[in-house]
């Protein structure tokens, strides 16, 4: 910001100053010369004029006193006020420097304040996660294996690449092995975009269609890191398939102010008011490195909020 710069106050003229003491001085000489000269008085000269003219002169070298004061006094209140804007200057070039180191900590707090809430919010949904329904009838490591159809809702974020892509096809081919009663998959990224085999409805379950998916899912990158979109759509899809349905959720991080409210509502468009459970089982899957951001914390609480509402389970894997 740059400084402007007054124009200096001019309090008196100082030409009036001197017209002042001219006239002062012609007066003084009026005075010396009616008394020394040699000319004698007019003839109608007398005391009481004489007199008027020292009145005279004496109220103007008053006029002149009370105006030298009076500049005085001005040229003391602009040395003042010339110090204040001084004073004024300097504090304004210290509030300047001061402002951007004063946002950034701002910047600082808000961003901690952030964290803070999303920790909070992990913390509650976990609290808040009742112990699951129904206990599975089979089930490989903790996960039940009863679904005659499975969905993958995968991240396949830059993140998940990171991992090493080829490690997250590897367990998909692995939970499809595992579930003996199968009949039909499909595979979609968070975002809810499925794999160019087959989109939307169900890949029948045989050898090659497995080949040909897992061949397509090394491909399979580039998405976002939002789940619930996926399992909205997975949901609102498959609620009429004649069968049991689950969705396997597989990710590394996740990030809301808002875990709790989420996984609700994943609950609720899950929920079969017929059977008074959740319709589909929804399991979560979260892959684990060293490196990764806090956010990992956020999809352990999200998908374990899920799960154990939605009649599922939660495994975590560590991969670095």
């Amino acid at each position: 910001m740059a400084k402007r710069t007054k124009a200096p106050v001019e309090v008196f003229n100082l030409a009036f100053l001197d017209i002042i003491s001219c006239a002062f001085g012609a007066v003084v000489m009026l005075v010396l010369l009616s008394k020394n000269g040699d000319l004698e008085a007019p003839p109608n000269a007398d005391a009481s004029s004489v007199s008027i003219l020292i009145d005279q002169l004496l109220a103007a070298q008053q006029s002149v006193d009370d105006l030298n004061g009076a500049l005085s006094q001005k040229e003391d209140q602009l040395a003042s006020a010339k110090a204040q804007a001084a004073a004024s200057s300097d504090a304004l070039d210290n509030l300047e420097q001061k402002v951007p180191r004063a946002a950034e900590a701002l910047k600082q707090l808000e961003d901690k304040a952030l964290s803070i809430r999303e920790d909070i919010s992990a913390t509650n949904a976990l609290l808040n996660v009742p112990a699951s329904t129904k206990t599975p009838d089979k089930d490989v490591g903790g996960v039940p294996t009863d679904a005659e159809y499975v969905v993958f809702i995968i991240d396949n974020s830059g993140s998940m690449n990171q991992i090493g892509w080829n490690k997250i096809v590897s367990t998909v081919g692995d939970v499809i092995e595992n579930h003996p009663k199968l009949k039909g998959f499909n595979v979609m990224n968070a975002d809810g975009q499925y794999l160019p085999m087959k989109r939307g409805g169900w890949i029948t379950d045989n050898k090659s269609n497995r080949r040909i998916a897992l061949t397509e899912l090394k491909g399979f990158k580039g998405g976002g890191s939002s789940p619930e979109i996926a399992i909205q759509k997975a949901i609102e899809t498959y609620k009429k398939t004649k069968g049991k349905v689950s969705l396997y959720v597989f990710g590394d991080e996740y990030s809301t102010s808002n875990i709790a409210g989420v996984a609700e509502s994943i609950t609720k468009s899950n929920y079969d008011p017929i059977r008074k459970q959740a319709r589909f089982r929804i399991h979560g899957i979260g892959f684990y490195w060293r490196g990764g951001s806090n956010t990992r914390v956020g999809f352990s609480a999200f998908m374990k909020s899920v799960a154990h509402n939605n009649r599922g389970a939660f495994i975590a894997l560590d991969v670095k």
